[in-house]
Parts: structure tokens; C-alpha cells; sequence
């Protein structure tokens, strides 16, 4: 039986580590440790099984259905999940035909009345909302469902930045320079035993990204605290970072979008070096509370890209809150 260890996988099928355990905690996916070895190794049939996922994902098919899926003998369960998928694109598109028919007329109306001040778009509402009612459903779409709607169609959630301050973390990289498996819900409960809780979204505990694709758990611990434990600590630079939102299924492309907006900015560049590779590392942090992930098995983070200011910026000792 032919093995492909994890590695070939993330650079064949351009997806993270991280991805490839969260499907196997989700029991989508298996690997094996032949002869007890440290890495991971995928046979021909989860490599196959890998490709449906990936192309359910890219269809946008939630993971929950995936399961379902994956655990039916027939086609029930995928024949219903696309169904519900055409249903959801169909809201979306509608809206957003709506959406783009009450922007083209705002526009027809400002240039038609030469309208030349912004408190006259109260008018423009006033006539939007006589609008807001469909014909064919006898319904009234409220702006409020309208915006919902658009919001959902966005590739990308809102971006903040922020600078994150210099401190002293404990890495699950063991003094041997080993890194620990973290499978599960050992992120949660690593550091337990040496005084240390994570806590989602206050910035006390990360994931990093190594350069070989390996994952590692950042635990921010004191600074004069001595380290007797089994793992590594070091000096964590801090420093300033594009962040968005990202269900754990969508971790991989929103990586990519939050680069992409980052490179669109007119404000911010991405800290890298002149070879293009970045100088500090990409990071996640969980911010869904565990009790409620852990319940419904859906996993949500903020996805750090470390970023500079673009050096016209620097010059004019401006910091922009928007990209």
C-alpha cells in the first residue's frame, strides 16, 4: 500500500497542515504513523477522500453536511446538500440583483435631480424603501435582511489592525527542538498542568505557522518565570498585524484573501523581506469560546498576517486605520 507523507500532501494539494488535522478531527479524513514515525502518512483511499472534500468546499458545502455525506450509503445526504446550497445562492443572488438595480438607481437619481449635497440621500432612502417590497412573494424586505444578505456574499470579512506587544511565550516545541502532536482539544489543555489557560480571544495563546508548514501553540507566560517544563520558551517580537475572521474550513483561502487585501492597501505592505518572504510568522488564534466549539464542532479564528507600513506612511508619521 503506496504512503504519502503529509508534507507531499500540503504541497500537492496546496492546503495546510492545520486543514488536514481539523478534517481528521472531524472524522473526515485518517492518517496512519507507520513504524511509529513522528509525521503523518495519508493511503490512496484518504487521498481520494481528501479530493471530494475539497471539491464539496469549494462548492462551499458546509462541513456538517460533509459528515452527513460522507456517513450515508446513498446520495441522499449530497443530492439535499447541494440542494440547500442552490437555495442559499439563490437568496444571495436576488439580493444582490436588488442590491445592484438600488445602487444604479441612486446613481440615475443623483445625476437626473443634480443632487450636489449628502443630506439628500435621505431622499434616496425614503424612495428605496417603497422599493423593497417584491412582487412576485408579496414580502418586504427590510434593509436590515438586505444587508445581511450582501454581507454573507463578501469574500472577506472586515480587516482590523492591530499591534500586538513584545512578550515571553511557552511554544509546544519540546527542548529537544520535537514539536508536540496537538491533536484534539490538547491546545485547550497543554499548559494546564503548569499553571497556564489559554483563553479565545485575548490574545494569550496562538498557533504559528513554521516555515514547514508545521503548527505550533504559542502560550504567553510571564516574563521572569522559570521554565522547568519540557518545552521550549522564547521571546515572542510582537509587532503590527492584518486580522480577519475565519471558520476553521475557510482557514486556507482566507489566508490568501487577507493577503490579497494587504497587497491591494494603499496603507500597509506585508513585513517581508526583498526575496518576498515574510520576516515574521502568519499566526491564528481561536476566539469562539471552547465550550461552544467544542459543542457544536465549529471552530472560529482570527487569522494574523504580520504587515509594515508602506514607507510614505512612515515618512509623513501617519498610521492609518484602514486599509
Amino acid at each position: 500500500m503506496d504512503l504519502i507523507r503529509i508534507n507531499e500532501v500540503v504541497d500537492n494539494f496546496g492546503i495546510s497542515s492545520r486543514t488536514l488535522r481539523y478534517y481528521e478531527e472531524m472524522g473526515l479524513l485518517w492518517s496512519s504513523h507507520p513504524d511509529n514515525r513522528t509525521q503523518r502518512y495519508y493511503d490512496t483511499a484518504a487521498l481520494e477522500r481528501l479530493k471530494q472534500i475539497i471539491i464539496l468546499r469549494k462548492l462551499q458545502i458546509p462541513i456538517k453536511d460533509m459528515v452527513i455525506i460522507f456517513k450515508s450509503e446513498n446520495t441522499a445526504a449530497l443530492i439535499q446538500a447541494f440542494v440547500n446550497k442552490l437555495e442559499s445562492l439563490d437568496t444571495e443572488i436576488t439580493a444582490l440583483s436588488e442590491l445592484r438595480h438600488l445602487v444604479d438607481d441612486f446613481l440615475h437619481k443623483m445625476l437626473m435631480s443634480g443632487i450636489k449635497k449628502i443630506s439628500a440621500i435621505t431622499l434616496l432612502y425614503e424612495e428605496t424603501e417603497k422599493r423593497l417590497v417584491t412582487a412576485e412573494k408579496n414580502e418586504t424586505v427590510t434593509f436590515e435582511k438586505l444587508s445581511e444578505i450582501s454581507r454573507e456574499a463578501l469574500r472577506l470579512h472586515d480587516v482590523r489592525i492591530i499591534r500586538l506587544p513584545p512578550m515571553r511565550i511557552l511554544t509546544s516545541k519540546f527542548k529537544t527542538g520535537q514539536s508536540q502532536n496537538l491533536d484534539g482539544d490538547k491546545m485547550q489543555n497543554l499548559f494546564l498542568k503548569f499553571g497556564f489557560t489559554p483563553s479565545p480571544g485575548l490574545h494569550n495563546c496562538f498557533y504559528r505557522k513554521e516555515p514547514n508548514d508545521d503548527w505550533i501553540m504559542l502560550m504567553k507566560i510571564p516574563s521572569d518565570y522559570e521554565n522547568t517544563t519540557i518545552y521550549a520558551d522564547e521571546k515572542f517580537t510582537g509587532g503590527l498585524f492584518a486580522i480577519t475572521s475565519s471558520f476553521m474550513e475557510d482557514m486556507d483561502d482566507t489566508f490568501i484573501l487577507l493577503k490579497d487585501w494587504v497587497n491591494k492597501s494603499d496603507h500597509y505592505e506585508l513585513d517581508a523581506n526583498e526575496e518576498g518572504s515574510l520576516q515574521r510568522y502568519e499566526m491564528i488564534e481561536e476566539i469562539l469560546p471552547w465550550d461552544i466549539a467544542n459543542q457544536f464542532n465549529r471552530y472560529q479564528q482570527d487569522i494574523f498576517i504580520p504587515i509594515r507600513l508602506k514607507k510614505e506612511q512612515k515618512e509623513n508619521g501617519r498610521l492609518p486605520l484602514m486599509g
